[in-house]
């Protein structure tokens, strides 16, 4: 399994996220393949697994990465759960303001 980063425009979101998943259905859903978003300062960065690095070329415009690179919160964008929960905690809902 690899890591790869992209931080992306807004207006790209769901571009992007609909060509993570159907590379995700194609290749038949991969236990610990999946796309995560990190919420804080800044614009917004989506994080895939991927089962290989040879992927990485159907993703425009992500980067490899190590795993220390990776945040320890993140949301669940594409993906099975039990594989995200075990490398992410959920961010913790902070009231505005």
């Amino acid at each position: 399994m690899i890591w790869a980063r992209r931080i992306i425009d807004p207006a790209e979101w769901n571009e992007v996220q609909d060509q993570f998943e159907n590379l995700f259905v194609k290749l038949g859903c991969p236990g610990q393949m999946m796309l995560v978003t990190a919420s804080g300062p800044g614009p917004p960065t989506l994080f895939a697994s991927l089962p290989n690095s040879v992927l990485l070329s159907a993703l425009t415009g992500f980067e490899r990465i190590t795993d220390s690179e990776l945040p320890a919160e993140a949301s669940l964008l594409v993906g099975h759960h039990h594989a995200f929960e075990k490398r992410f905690t959920y961010p913790k809902w902070k009231p505005p303001g």
